[in-house]
Order: C-alpha cells, then structure tokens, then sequence
C-alpha cells in the first residue's frame, strides 16, 4: 500500500468513527438558558411535568395533546378534560408534590422533556437524565419569572410554540399598557385596597410574590404588602383574622369559590368593608387559576382592574376578551356558557 493510500484509509476511517456522533448531532438540538444547557431532540413528540401550572403553558404552545404525564390536579381539571381532552389518558407524574415523582415510571414513559419548578430533586434529575430524559427547572412567583418561563419552553418545543410565545408577550404587555392608561391619572388615595386569600381565608402574600405584581398591574393597593409573613404549605394560613380587620379592605379576592363562601358566613368577617359592600370575588379559574404561574395570568390583572375600577374599563368587555384570548392563544372556541363558567368558577356544561 502506498503512503497516499494509507492516508486515505486513514481519512476514510476517521470519517467512519465520526458518523455516529454526526448522526447524533443532527437529531438533536442544544439550547442555553439560565447558565445551564439541554440537549433535546429536534423534534419534541412527548412531554411531561409534575408542576401543575406548566400544563396550561404546553397547551397554549400547542403541546397540550403531547403530555404523557402530568399532575392529578391538572388531569382532573374540567376545564381540560373538556378542551383537551387527551389529558384524560395521561399517567400521573406525581401524587404529592412537584419534586415527588416516579422516576421508574417516568423512564418507562420516556417523554423528551420533563418540566419542573425549582427544587426538583437533583439525586432524581440525575436518574431521569442517565436514562435520556432532559429535565428544565424553573424559577417561579413572578411576571418576569412567567414571562421567561414562556419564552425558554417555546423555544425548546419548537419554531410554532416560539412563535406562540413571542405572541404571548406581545399581549401581555398590550394588557399591561391598557391598564396603566386607563389608570394613569388615578390618585393614590382612589386606589382599591385589596387583600388576596389564597387558598384559605387566612393565607395571603406580601412582596414580593406573584400576587404582588398582578395586583401592582392592576393598579391595587394590598394590604398586606408589607406584613411579615411566613410561606406555606396548602391549606395552611399564614395571617390572623385580627389582621385582616385591622386592615379593613375595600375588595377580597379569593382564589377559590369556597373561601368566598366561607368568608360571607363567617360572622368575624361581617364588618370588614369589602363584606359589608359586597365586593368579595372568587378569581377566575380556567385551565388553571388565573392568579398563579399559568399564562392565563395575562388575563388576571385585566380582569382584576375591571373589578376594582369599572368607570376606568367601561369600554373593556371582559367577557369578549375572555373568549378571544383563549382562541387566539389556545385555540379554543368557548362559549357564553364556557366563558361565564370561566369568570366565576361555576361548573361547565358538558360537550
């Protein structure tokens, strides 16, 4: 052989060893976000979460009919059964909370991409990436936080659900600018003094925190913006009623119908003022609750500042808007009935 055939020999079998990796790299993408990186297929077929807010986030980038696994919360939610209703047939990801998965499950299921809030477990990210799982924690609690969030997801799933995402944006910051019009010359002593329930009469949050920014947005003053407070676990309180009377605010938004409930019958809080007025309202509830890390949150503050300013937002028909936000964004055709169900958490008609 002579030395120009053997360095020929040579090339052609570099070439060879290099073909798997090349073969590799063309069926996968690397994306970069927050200093970290993941690899992902270049095209994403099956995903899964075990943070109950993200669901709402992949149906509105067109990946709702690609959960394999998800929450018992988010697979039992009628809004979803009813205009998703492949999530009926997903596995639960976990039965506790959103770090308490089952990893021999998910690896049986293998979805592309697992989505987690920050926290995850990392002896179980370890095990779900060693078996070819690409797992994205997430930061949570705020606008900025959502946004972001929306913003790297769609980037991951895809050209369409970037797209998506880019759209998002646009809009929620258009509704953000809608507000601060119409509320512009409004003075500080006209503002609405709110206290938000979440999840209990007695649980509330201060800044920052999620609940801060959609009240900031929707021009609202809470009332406990500045209280100490301790986190919480579901269903634990964090405030006494003492508290909440001292305070006396004009609006109560409570996250679920429930507490709405409870609060009118409850005689302790007969002579706080949004009682007595009969402004106490349960936040509208979708996918998902408005009020918490979904994208539907584009529409919480909007709806909020029409509660708490209607002379402001007489030209804003909520309604409409509800129902063009969710075809535009989740392509979903709701009806009067699905819009009203939607408003005022009240049960939904079947298909």
């Amino acid at each position: 052989m002579t030395i120009k055939h053997h360095l020929f020999s040579r090339a052609i079998a570099a070439v060879l060893m290099l073909l798997p990796a090349l073969a590799l790299a063309a069926d996968t993408r690397t994306i970069y976000y927050d200093g970290k990186t993941v690899v992902l297929p270049q095209t994403i077929e099956r995903v899964a979460t075990s943070w109950e807010s993200q669901n709402s986030v992949l149906a509105m980038l067109g990946f709702g009919d690609k959960i394999v696994a998800t929450t018992h919360y988010a697979r039992s939610t009628p809004a979803f059964q009813k205009f998703i209703p492949t999530i009926k047939d997903t596995e639960l990801s976990t039965m506790a909370s959103s770090g308490d998965v089952n990893v021999e499950q998910l690896m049986r299921l293998h979805p592309d991409l697992m989505l987690v809030a920050e926290g995850f477990p990392n002896t179980k990210k370890i095990q779900l990436e060693a078996a070819g799982i690409a797992v994205v924690e997430f930061t949570s609690d705020s606008f900025e936080a959502l946004l972001h969030r929306v913003s790297v997801v769609g980037e991951m799933l895809g050209p369409d659900a970037a797209k998506r995402a880019i759209a998002y944006r646009d809009y929620f910051a258009w509704n953000k600018q809608r507000v601060a019009e119409r509320l512009a010359n409004l003075p500080a002593d006209k503002r609405a003094r709110v206290y938000v329930a979440s999840g209990t009469p007695l649980t509330t949050s201060g800044r920052p925190s999620l609940n801060q920014d959609w009240m900031d947005a929707a021009g609202a003053i809470n009332v406990a913006e500045h209280w100490q407070l301790a986190s919480v676990m579901p269903n634990d309180t964090n405030v006494n009623i003492e508290s909440v009377l001292a305070a006396n605010p004009d609006v109560i938004i409570a996250m679920r119908k429930r507490d709405v409930d409870a609060i009118k019958k409850d005689p302790r809080w007969r002579t706080v003022k949004a009682v007595k007025n009969n402004r106490i309202y349960a936040n509208p509830r979708g996918l998902f609750w408005w009020s918490r890390n979904t994208s539907e949150e584009a529409l919480q503050f909007l709806w909020l500042a029409t509660k708490l300013y209607p002379e402001q937002f007489k030209d804003i028909d909520i309604k409409q808007e509800t129902h063009d936000f969710y075809q535009k964004f989740y392509n979903i055709d709701l009806s009067a009935d699905d819009v009203n169900a939607f408003l005022n958490q009240l049960p939904l008609k079947p298909v």
